[in-house]
């Protein structure tokens, strides 16, 4: 079994796993409980079946032991006698897992995913001018698309409107990776949240949890 890579970070840990093997050989290194096979057999394409194990793989190597993944009636993830948050990404060609002793949220893309057809039903006025003003568009645009994507996976609310209740707030785009801001607004007092991105094999994560000077 490939070792997945784990990357530290401000709010725990991230591991990521590129998909390389078949379902078929993915299940060789996987120990099924029964309600993860009867999960796993109803899955009719191949993709979906690489996500399933990519993901619970990726999350034994990170905890050093098997772990169940539940989720909430708003299919939000979590892990039973653990005192992590799990968030769940994955892109064509990377599994993403987050372990936070936080609430948080993760999303990873391709960067060469084309979301401007759909720009302007999850973008802001205002985001849209910032990113038109970018001297890299395309790429900007993916940015707010993941950072909205975790954003909503860090909420716990099951429907999010993402163009007006999630705000990104102005940033510079740094081919290092870096940190912006933003906020969720479903409920009021707004939630203010950080940001982190980073690019791996052609694609960009981006993490996020609440600011912690958010709450007076």
């Amino acid at each position: 079994m490939p070792e997945a890579k784990v990357f530290d970070t401000e709010i725990g840990k991230i591991g990521i796993w590129k998909f390389q093997e078949s379902s078929k050989a993915l299940q060789q290194n996987f120990r099924f409980s029964a309600k993860e096979k009867a999960e796993f057999q109803s899955f009719k394409y191949e993709i979906r079946k690489k996500e399933y194990l990519s993901i619970r793989l990726l999350l034994e190597q990170m905890l050093g032991e098997k772990n169940e993944i539940c989720y909430t009636p708003g299919r939000k993830p979590y892990l039973k006698n653990t005192p992590h948050f799990i968030s769940i990404s994955h892109s064509a060609d990377l599994a993403v897992v987050l372990l936070s002793k936080k609430n948080a949220g993760v999303d990873v893309e391709n960067i060469q995913r084309n979301t401007e057809k759909i720009a302007t039903r999850f973008l802001s006025e205002n985001e849209l001018n910032d990113i038109n003003n970018s001297p890299q568009p395309k790429l900007q645009r993916m940015l707010y698309w993941c950072a909205k994507e975790a954003a909503f996976k860090f909420s716990v609310w099951p429907e999010i409107e993402f163009k007006s209740q999630i705000n990104i707030h102005k940033f510079e785009l740094n081919a290092n990776g870096g940190f912006f801001s933003g906020q969720l607004s479903k409920q009021l007092p707004p939630v203010n949240l950080a940001f982190h991105y980073f690019f791996i094999e052609n694609n960009v994560v981006v993490y996020c949890v609440e600011e912690e000077n958010n709450r007076k």
